[in-house]
């Protein structure tokens, strides 16, 4: 099975704290928290990383839990394997009679985190400490 490595090297852990979201939002964020719990996808954390959630609108209405992995990014080392270029993959399409739209969301929760590598998807909520077991978006 596929795991996902991320990659720090010998930089010391990043920890920042939440945003503050108003209280009709953290109770969102508590709910949303509390689902992936029950589905699998997030544990409790004991680790020195922490990163912010966002919460995103989406076009119906619903919410998307997010964390900012901005920082974390910065300091990962990127894999060897590029993705492929956007115009080679839409050349390759070409003349293609159809065409739709995916939301991934959960795709990305198909890919497993590597257990040591768990505690750097951290982030804050108002119910404390929590990681990732699956890949989160925004790696």
């Amino acid at each position: 099975m596929t795991q996902h490595r991320i990659n720090t090297g010998e930089n010391p852990p990043i920890k920042q704290y939440p945003r503050r979201l108003p209280l009709a939002r953290k109770e969102e964020a508590e709910h949303l928290s509390k689902e992936m719990v029950d589905n699998g996808i997030i544990e409790k954390s004991s680790g020195p990383w922490a990163s912010p959630i966002v919460l995103v609108k989406k076009k119906d209405g619903s919410t998307r839990f997010c964390v900012d992995y901005r920082k974390l990014n910065e300091i990962t080392k990127n894999d060897s394997y590029p993705l492929p270029r956007i115009d080679d993959t839409l050349d390759a399409l070409n003349g293609s009679q159809w065409f739709t739209t995916l939301d991934l969301k959960i795709g990305y929760w198909q890919v497993e985190v590597r257990p040591e590598d768990r505690e750097k998807t951290a982030f804050t909520s108002g119910q404390g400490l929590w990681q990732f077991k699956v890949m989160p978006f925004g790696l």
